[in-house]
């Protein structure tokens, strides 16, 4: 199933790595022309700010493993006051040219997970394992030491470890923070972003995730298991 007339879709009409959000829009699709597709305009609306900016459109698909989430990248172009649905009825309508190809997109690669002590996961950096504050499909955030200097924008590499199986990711420091209290002189906090994740590790990486979310909450639903 691709992109057609009367589908339910998400925009996505920026993704910040420096604020870790993710700004994510419905609409429906009206009208499929080769590469041009007429959305109905997005809720919350798409300003003119947008035309020319790239955005993702996705959409779910029912496969055999159940629901999954594809993607495809597209520029709007022209937003249509008056488009008209019948003889009667006209609304307002947003072009956009998509690029060719569908792939998988995952929207909750932004969730964050805070990793307890027997998670069986662990990043190294330059062989040294570090602490992490949470984790994500996108990225990842712990304490280093200073001393090693790193910078913003910088890009390392790092062995991401899950389940005992360890992967060489590429990552790119998107923001250094102090750490507060008495380790301040000693560790600040780095966020980076995963570069490039093939899906092996994507897929892996996002099991472990839903695996901790869910502990997590059940935790927090019953404490009293904790006992």
């Amino acid at each position: 199933m691709d992109i057609a007339p009367g589908l339910n879709v998400d925009v996505i009409v920026d993704l910040s790595w420096l604020k870790e959000t993710i700004d994510v829009r419905r609409a429906t699709v009206y009208d499929v022309v080769g590469e041009r597709i007429v959305l109905s305009q997005t809720s919350p609306p798409i300003s003119k700010r947008y035309l020319g900016n790239r955005v993702i459109i996705t959409l779910v698909r029912q496969e055999r493993e159940g629901p999954v989430r594809y993607g495809v990248t597209a520029v709007p172009t022209e937003i249509i006051k008056d488009y008209r649905l019948s003889r009667s009825q006209t609304t307002q309508a947003v072009v956009m040219i998509r690029q060719p190809g569908l792939e998988r997109f995952n929207l909750r690669m932004f969730y964050r997970v805070d990793l307890p002590s027997n998670s069986n996961m662990a990043i190294r950096l330059k062989r040294e394992k570090v602490n992490i504050i949470d984790i994500s499909i996108g990225g990842a955030k712990f304490t280093y030491k200073k001393m090693h200097s790193l910078k913003p924008g910088e890009i390392i590499r790092l062995d991401l470890e899950i389940e005992e199986k360890s992967f060489d990711v590429e990552a790119r420091v998107v923001r250094i923070l102090p750490v507060m209290g008495r380790m301040s002189r000693e560790l600040e906090t780095i966020a980076v972003q995963f570069l490039g994740l093939d899906r092996k590790i994507k897929d892996l990486l996002s099991r472990k995730i839903r695996y901790i979310e869910r502990k997590t909450r059940y935790r927090e639903m019953f404490p009293e298991s904790l006992a």
